[in-house]
């Protein structure tokens, strides 16, 4: 059994990131107690609820496991210049029970589970001295739960389902049922619609679960919970608690605290990173960086989504333009596949102006003389070294358009257009000068860097991620509309035009409403990936709907040449492997069993 004290340190690092109020563990000494009687204290079993939310930051999102998990592996993003770090995840190539990223996961996981059955089962013990804070812990503790159950079924598979704290070492270990799983999860998360008050409890504490997240993961674990149903009928039961659950948080925006942003660029702007009105669920990090569960890896989101342009036509690495540390050949950054930004038409849509870079402008206080080395990389003529950028013009441009072959290297700046980092199939190319060069997400960028005056290749960033946002909402209802059986694809339009009439640039409106016509379950796929591209949720998508093989064979070819077509075809990317130091560990690994493919 994992000791007391553990729950305690976990703890004590959450309840500072959600603030001093939820637990002053600097007044808490249960020095010489048992866990049981620590937990029977108020403040004890506090303690507890929070180590249940540590590993979110600690390990997950924030980090980079969840960010190849979850972002790589499908349709959307590949790693820089095509390298093979991290390929066991992003690319399906050489996974195996021994790949510590898998592990990892499995392990956190399962902890968060054992701290949440740990709680569940004392809760009616406690000591209370605050009326209101049982029910809410009870609702935090089953939101937990579920959420942890939700990423592990959905990640390995049938596994074995826990519902009491692990004391003891287990011997033997059984796959349980998606359907037993399911029902508990749809059991947890109606137990915390039922007490999760719609403000955080302490109102300071940003991150705690609440209401319009309990609805929000009602609605997603009911949509996910249809690809494990036989016949239409089954289905359409859970597409109906799916759509309520969402249309209840739609309805009812301002009682829950929660909207819509006026504009794209307002929904990830560092500005509003703290407290953003559009979340539904935030996984909390601190801008004091002790606070965090390890002070020098927090969230280090910011680094992984960047192209290089630090080193190049002038450019200097700075804050305004963000850290491209890990941007080179063989490191861990996503870069966008060639598919992901032909899904946006920028004269329209504002989400691919808001939430992608390409413009870099010279930000020295000299002028930029181009070389014989610089001219090489970029391929422009010889002809123009001696050439100058002045301050503030454009130094780069990294496009997703395809420029005038016959004039884009003669351009006074740097020019890469779609054409110089990807392949006509998608791939991305083997040009060194090219790959490592391409549009950049920008929904990570971390402003806390500069405000702590930290250097601006720090890795050590403070944002909330966040987990689930208003939009999706949306989205959900329309799916459900779309395949449920006597569906309304006209409601389908009109909450999908809500988000595109958001995504609008100024006076183009009219050019991205859709109609009932295009209301199909590829095309809600397609908008799900320009709205929510980078935010973990997209290889979920494609696993649930039974699109991920076919979207990565279709979009995706580098992934096709890691992992091969028979691999895919066969769908063994639908699960990971269960980690063999599990099944090392167990009396009946045979019987337990490996995933399909590993």
């Amino acid at each position: 059994m994992k000791k007391y004290r553990y729950y305690l340190m976990a703890a004590a690092f959450t309840s500072m990131l959600f603030g001093t109020q939820s637990c002053d563990l600097s007044e808490y000494n249960p020095g010489g107690s048992t866990a049981d009687g620590v937990f029977k204290s108020q403040a004890g079993f506090n303690a507890l609820v929070n180590s249940a939310y540590a590993y979110w930051g600690g390990q997950f999102y924030g980090r980079e496991d969840f960010v190849l998990l979850l972002n790589g592996g499908t349709d959307t993003w590949i790693n820089i210049a095509n390298c093979g770090y991290g390929r066991q995840m992003s690319k399906y190539q050489e996974g195996m029970s021994t790949t510590g990223q898998f592990r990892n996961t499995w392990q956190r996981l399962y902890e968060i589970i054992n701290d949440c059955n740990a709680g569940l089962e004392r809760i009616n013990d406690v000591e209370w001295t605050d009326v209101n804070m049982k029910n809410i812990r009870l609702g935090e503790l089953s939101f937990m739960r579920a959420y942890a159950y939700w990423h592990l079924v959905e990640m390995f598979g049938e596994v074995d389902m826990r519902t009491t704290e692990t004391k003891e070492i287990v011997m033997h270990c059984y796959r349980s049922s998606y359907e037993d799983l399911y029902d508990l999860m749809l059991n947890d998360i109606q137990t915390a619609v039922d007490n999760l008050p719609v403000d955080p409890y302490p109102t300071t504490d940003v991150g705690r679960a609440t209401s319009k997240a309990a609805y929000a993961l009602k609605a997603r674990i009911a949509l996910t919970r249809v690809a494990y149903c036989n016949t239409q009928a089954e289905k359409d039961q859970y597409y109906e608690i799916a759509q309520t659950a969402a249309q209840y948080v739609i309805d009812n925006q301002s009682a829950l605290k929660t909207g819509l942003y006026a504009t794209p660029f307002e929904v990830f702007d560092p500005e509003n990173n703290k407290n953003n009105k559009e979340a539904l669920f935030v996984v909390t990090h601190s801008t004091e960086s002790s606070l965090n569960m390890q002070s020098n890896n927090p969230n280090r989101l910011h680094i992984y989504f960047h192209a290089k342009y630090s080193g190049w036509a002038g450019m200097e690495l700075d804050y305004a333009n963000g850290n491209d540390r890990n941007s080179k050949s063989g490191s861990m950054a996503m870069m966008p596949t060639r598919y992901l930004l032909d899904l946006y038409n920028e004269e329209i849509d504002n989400r691919y102006n808001s939430w992608f870079r390409e413009a870099y402008y010279l930000n020295t206080a000299s002028a930029f003389t181009w070389t014989a080395d610089q001219l090489n990389h970029f391929e422009k003529p010889a002809s123009m070294a001696g050439q100058q950028i002045q301050p503030g013009e454009l130094s780069m441009l990294f496009t997703k358009k395809a420029l005038d072959e016959s004039a884009k290297r003669t351009l006074p700046y740097a020019a890469v257009d779609i054409n110089d980092t990807y392949n006509a199939d998608g791939s991305v190319s083997t040009n060194a000068n090219f790959n490592i060069h391409f549009p950049t997400l920008l929904k990570y960028e971390d402003k806390s860097i500069a405000d702590r005056g930290l250097p601006a290749n720090s890795q050590v960033g403070a944002n909330d991620v966040l987990i689930m946002r208003l939009p999706e909402m949306y989205f959900i209802v329309a799916e459900c509309e779309i395949m449920k059986s006597g569906g309304n694809k006209s409601v389908a339009k009109d909450r999908i035009n809500v988000i595109r009439g958001r995504a609008a640039v100024p006076g183009r409106e009219s050019e991205m409403a859709v109609s009932e016509g295009d209301m199909t379950l590829d095309f809600i796929l397609e908008e799900k990936a320009r709205e929510f591209c980078g935010e973990f949720i997209r290889w979920f998508d494609l696993k649930r709907t039974g699109k991920l093989a076919e979207y990565i064979i279709a979009h995706n070819p580098d992934i096709v040449s890691a992992a091969g077509i028979d691999f895919l075809n066969a769908g063994y990317c639908n699960l990971r492997p269960i980690p063999q130091t599990f099944l090392d560990a167990i009396l009946n690994p045979e019987e337990f069993g490996q995933n399909p493919g590993f």
